[in-house]
């Protein structure tokens, strides 16, 4: 076993609390007779469902047993009416083939892009463009990029699933000068919810759309209207070898950071305080795409820029509002003084996004430090032998006061915290510190390990290593 800092930065925090969320996301809220998720709406479980696949590509986990539950529990319309929530499953689908090479998830998502293509284009409103709904005409940001996104995902794959070579890869083109000439992308490289129809009509405009019945409605800026355009973007430039769609893309993450941020810099959704069920996983789908951009920059400056955004969100967030209650994480990811950690605006959409963050930062390879206690994963603390060191331990308490009690402990080098799904807790404090240290109220147990090495997994319970127990480590 190496020690010394070397070890230190072998440790991925991020995927560490990515595997701790993704464990409490299946094991307390997933529905394994409906394929969907407690307590966050249907179209936010194709965003979770896509989420644990890119865990899963990180991480050999027993939870992808999810991919073939839900497949079988769910069909093509399992999002929701409209052709948004057909293609947030598309790329969960997508990202499940890219992770288990099962073509009938390949097939999935294909069936879900022949229905939005076939019967969500139209060019009776605003010459083209996908609209909102079947019942809706309403042509919005989400739906268009979505598709834009959704017809990159598949283009690898169309020899596959019987298509022409740039079949997908047409759709993605005519999708994009579509968009790129609504108007949607304002002046500031912010992109807005959608059109709507105007008392005037910029020149450029009325030469592409239809007699002036479409312009930029100027409502809100939600991230994931900015996130969900940069992996689609990034994709179109990869095919095409057009490096002004990187440009865009970077304008756009650009922008977000610079106007759609608290001062401290952590991402704020337009309606925080106060953001309704949909808008709960928003930041969370801004960072994921944000994440899925990072590997097609070749500039320096931004790839830096957008890992260390991420990494300061992620901390934030981790610092501020995690619920020792349940374990859930709250909408904001700043300290924000109209929230406490464990008020009412979380949930499990709240966190699948922050889940989503996590996932973001780990596939940055950055060492994240966000206390002086180190989340090891998943698991009891043990040495490489499988032995225990001395510990104390006791039941029923929180984690404040867990973590108060191994600082106070100067013979403490680890704690490991289990919250069980009904709310139930347990603390045990490894300890070099004699029987007689032992704090009020906690029991002692001997143990033959003198330092920790690993964690011995075990569903939900978390392990945490001191940082100046680093050199030991």
């Amino acid at each position: 076993m190496a020690t010394g800092r070397s070890q230190n930065r072998s440790i991925n925090e991020a995927l560490n609390w990515a595997e701790v969320t993704a464990s409490r996301l299946v094991n307390c809220y997933y529905h394994e007779l409906s394929g969907l998720w407690a307590k966050e709406l249907a179209w936010q479980s194709g965003n979770t469902l896509e989420s644990l696949a890119n865990f899963v590509s990180l991480t050999d986990s027993p939870l992808k047993y999810v991919f073939h539950n839900t497949y079988s529990k769910t069909d093509i319309y399992a999002g929701g009416d409209c052709y948004d929530d057909h293609q947030w499953w598309l790329l969960a689908w997508m990202q499940i083939y890219n992770v288990n090479r099962d073509i009938k998830y390949l097939k999935r998502a294909a069936a879900i892009y022949d229905i939005v293509s076939k019967k969500a284009w139209t060019t009776a409103t605003c010459n083209g463009g996908i609209q909102w709904c079947p019942t809706k005409d309403y042509k919005n940001a989400i739906t268009n990029e979505l598709f834009l996104s959704s017809s990159m995902r598949l283009h690898p794959y169309a020899a596959l699933l019987g298509k022409s070579s740039t079949y997908y890869l047409d759709w993605a083109l005519k999708e994009w000068q579509w968009l790129e000439n609504s108007g949607m992308i304002n002046s500031f490289y912010l992109i807005n919810d959608g059109l709507s129809s105007p008392q005037r009509l910029h020149i450029k405009q009325r030469k592409y759309l239809n007699d002036g019945t479409c312009v930029n409605n100027n409502q809100t800026t939600w991230t994931y209207n900015q996130g969900v355009i940069l992996s689609g973007l990034a994709l179109l430039s990869n095919a095409t070898n057009n490096s002004t769609l990187i440009n865009i893309a970077q304008h756009i993450a650009d922008s977000t950071i610079e106007l759609l941020t608290y001062s401290s810099g952590i991402l704020k959704e337009p309606c925080e305080p106060k953001c309704d069920s949909d808008q709960n996983l928003f930041k969370g789908i801004f960072a994921r795409h944000l994440g899925y951009l990072l590997p097609y920059l070749t500039d320096t400056f931004h790839i830096q820029k957008y890992a260390l955004f991420l990494q300061q969100n992620a901390v934030s967030l981790l610092t501020t509002n995690r619920c020792e209650l349940d374990g859930l994480f709250d909408l904001f990811w700043n300290n924000n003084n109209l929230s406490t950690s464990c008020n009412l605006s979380r949930n499990t959409a709240t966190t699948s996004s922050a889940f989503d963050l996590f996932i973001s930062v780990a596939n940055t390879k950055q060492q994240m430090l966000s206390s002086k206690w180190i989340l090891l994963g998943l698991g009891n603390c043990m040495d490489d032998s499988n032995s225990s060191m001395a510990n104390f331990y006791k039941n029923d308490i929180n984690e404040t006061i867990c973590r108060a009690t191994a600082n106070a402990d100067n013979g403490s080098v680890a704690y490991d915290y289990e919250l069980k799904c009904n709310g139930g807790a347990f603390c045990r404090i490894r300890t070099l510190s004699d029987r007689h240290q032992t704090p009020d109220g906690w029991t002692y147990e001997d143990g033959i390990a003198h330092d920790v090495t690993r964690t011995n997994k075990m569903s939900l319970t978390n392990c945490y290593l001191k940082t100046d127990s680093m050199e030991r480590y």
